[in-house]
């Protein structure tokens, strides 16, 4: 309002809730002000660390488990399903039905895995670390010989171009994570220009009016 109080009103769809608030125009003295800061940047440094011992665990784990997995050579399910060949850095089980996608840093550190399952499902290592980190379909050292960056979200997306333009092709995994991926690229290989296939999820648009796949790119 005019008034310089802020106001304003929530709403839980899920439990019914529904309060107005209002601003009572409290402050807080500059000694407190500076307090509160410090105990808020002391908080988020200690969850900063906190979560990197996590990612540093999670990546652990991965590596260790890629050593008891083998490279795709027959066709996976989710593969399969999507017309897409196999490329090497992809990887199944002795079972040959979930897909094994290793996400990996601008160093070639394998930092998360990406969990295909042969009805399509995904999920990442638990406590993995993910934003910048991507999968090169047919490995970085493909990667660095391809004449462009050509970045898609999922895997199946990469593969396709890949086979399309018949040079080595990048998966971000998802629409949140194609400019952190794009700008670590873009570092790695300054020389190289960058082109974004992003998703057209023009059957989001329809359900529910947005289309994340157009917007992130």
């Amino acid at each position: 309002f005019a008034d310089g109080h802020p106001a304003g009103r929530i709403i839980n769809h899920k439990t019914g809730v529904d309060e107005k608030w209002r601003s009572k125009g409290y402050t807080f003295s500059p000694e407190r002000r500076a307090r509160l800061q410090a105990e808020a940047a002391a908080n988020m440094a200690r969850r900063a660390a906190a979560q990197a011992v996590q990612h540093e665990q999670a990546a652990a784990r991965v590596s260790a488990q890629l050593g008891t997995l083998q490279p795709v050579t027959e066709l996976t399910p989710y593969l399969r399903a999507k017309g897409v060949q196999a490329h090497p850095g992809a990887f199944t089980d002795a079972e040959g039905k979930t897909t094994y996608i290793p996400a990996i840093d601008t160093d070639n550190r394998v930092w998360s895995m990406q969990y295909i399952l042969e009805d399509g499902t995904k999920r990442f290592a638990k406590d993995s670390h993910k934003e910048a980190c991507f999968h090169a379909v047919g490995g970085l050292d493909a990667l660095a010989k391809a004449p462009a960056i050509v970045l898609g979200e999922g895997y199946a997306t990469a593969a396709t171009l890949c086979e399309a333009l018949g040079f080595a092709t990048v998966a971000a995994f998802d629409a949140g994570n194609l400019a952190a991926v794009a700008k670590a690229l873009q570092a790695k290989f300054p020389d190289k220009p960058i082109v974004i296939a992003g998703d057209d999820d023009h059957h989001r648009e329809v359900t529910n009016g947005r289309n994340p796949g157009v917007e992130k790119m």
